[in-house]
């Protein structure tokens, strides 16, 4: 069967390709038959708050709305689905860390902090740079592609004293899972307290919460996810 890369560069045969496509057309044209109507009749919705802006002088056109619209939609789902996942998963398999947390909620902020970093929902990023540059004794051309590794910074020895170990009570947790500058992640508040409430409830609601078989990842060299997670409660 002919295989391709997706837009995110998760390996797809032929079809799911066509009909990701297909799927992402479907997805402008709701968003173009909604921008008229919160035109006339806005409401209190981030889109609403969009077209507001464009009307009073921070102009997006009609394309760049589209375009920060689906974004929005699926950047919102897409990584916090694998905060929550992949923090789930390390704290099963750590459960010394679970025991901690499930003791005191109260740890919750700083334990989501923790598992970003320690497993980043995205892994990889890249960027052109503006400007002649040298990183690390490397001469890298102005208008260059680099591919920057988030989850490979993210255990950089130097910034976290022993960065394979998982420790909710980290003190310092200064990672960028996120990103960092004008590219720092615009939903990170959302998934954050996203992340608090989901794995606290979880941890509330199922006290006897065990991995029950082996996980299966999804194959993606930029995304870092779940296909399957067993567990017992």
């Amino acid at each position: 069967m002919a295989r391709s890369l997706d837009a995110i560069g998760i390996p797809a045969d032929a079809e799911i390709a066509a009909r990701g496509r297909t799927a992402r057309q479907a997805l402008g044209d709701y968003f173009r038959r909604l921008l008229p109507e919160r035109r006339k009749h806005p409401q209190d919705d981030l889109l609403s708050l969009l077209i507001a802006a464009e009307e009073q002088g921070d102009k997006l056109t009609e394309g760049e709305l589209l375009a920060t619209c689906i974004l929005l939609f699926i950047a919102g789902h897409e990584t916090t689905v694998n905060l929550i996942g992949n923090g789930l998963l390390a704290l099963l398999r750590h459960p010394d860390q679970l025991a901690r947390l499930a003791a005191d909620p109260t740890l919750i902020q700083g334990a989501v902090e923790e598992l970003l970093r320690y497993d980043s929902p995205v892994q990889r990023t890249a960027r052109i740079t503006n400007a002649d540059v040298e990183v690390g004794g490397h001469a890298i051309a102005k208008g260059s592609m680099v591919v920057t590794v988030i989850g490979a910074a993210n255990r950089d020895p130097a910034q976290f004293p022993d960065p394979d170990r998982l420790d909710i009570t980290r003190r310092d947790t200064r990672h960028i899972a996120f990103g960092f500058g004008i590219h720092f992640c615009l939903g990170a508040p959302l998934a954050r307290v996203e992340g608090q409430i989901a794995l606290g409830t979880l941890l509330r609601r199922l006290p006897k919460l065990a991995l029950g078989g082996t996980p299966t990842w999804r194959a993606s060299s930029t995304l870092r996810g779940l296909a399957t997670l067993p567990v017992t409660f």
